[in-house]
């Protein structure tokens, strides 16, 4: 997320030093971080070159997980990846990040890299296989609800911005209307089912998007999500204007 602000600088003072070493920065991270069917990880660990044999690591259903794990690699080079807030934290049982995934289509816009747009869609491709049915995601989407199974309204708001501006990214007309679609879809579910007031017994203020979980199980209105779901409304109203041709947009 914060390489948008070397991405700025760039932009303001024509130094394209700053874009490089965000593209080198974001190119890495994908490599690392995105796995062959496009899910991801949260965190990549290498050795400190101190050669620890055991790892303790934070989050997931626990607070701790400790093992041993052989490390026979040289200093700095990577030793695992493991996903601190998803259902498991073990690095030989990596879960599937709902949300860490969608700056990539940022990167793509900014830097215009063939590799990264790639990288987005088959983020994007995965993400929109796993959703359930009203669009918006469990905690985690490898969580089966053995301890606890929490939605994730935030991520939905941020999945569903960052699949409307790759729409305007992909080359393929047919992806970026699949794209836009689901962007969409996602948006009214989230409109539907988990702003307030919900029902006409709901007394809360109107637009508390409810429902968000940051760490397990946690249930509540996180406001990341509050501005997500605000933003990605105000670009598809402007994606309305610009194509009045276009239909069923969220209401």
């Amino acid at each position: 997320m914060n390489l948008q602000l070397l991405w700025w600088a760039s932009e303001q003072t024509g130094d394209s030093r700053w874009r490089e070493l965000g593209l080198q920065h974001a190119s890495k991270a994908a490599e690392w971080l995105v796995r062959p069917d496009g899910s991801v990880a949260q965190s990549v660990h290498f050795n400190p070159g101190d050669g620890r044999q055991h790892v303790e690591l934070r989050g997931g259903t626990m607070r701790s997980v400790s093992f041993d794990l052989p490390n026979n690699n040289a200093s700095g080079e990577m030793l695992f990846i493991h996903t601190h807030q998803g259902f498991c934290c073990r690095y030989d049982l990596v879960s599937r990040c709902r949300m860490g995934a969608v700056w990539i289509s940022q990167a793509s816009a900014a830097t215009h890299d063939a590799s990264l747009l790639a990288t987005a869609e088959k983020v994007a491709d995965y993400i929109i296989s796993e959703l359930p049915d009203d669009g918006v995601p469990w905690f985690d989407f490898d969580d089966q609800g053995v301890h606890y199974r929490n939605r994730d309204s935030a991520a939905a708001a941020i999945i569903a911005g960052g699949l409307l501006k790759l729409s305007r990214q992909t080359v393929d007309k047919n992806k970026a209307a699949h794209y836009r679609e689901q962007s969409r879809r996602i948006t009214q579910s989230l409109i539907d089912r988990y702003l307030t007031p919900v029902g006409s017994a709901d007394s809360s203020p109107a637009g508390i998007l409810r429902h968000g979980c940051g760490t397990r199980p946690a249930d509540g209105m996180l406001i990341y999500g509050q501005y997500y779901l605000l933003e990605t409304l105000m670009a598809l109203e402007d994606d309305e204007k610009k194509s009045p041709g276009n239909s069923g947009g969220a209401r």
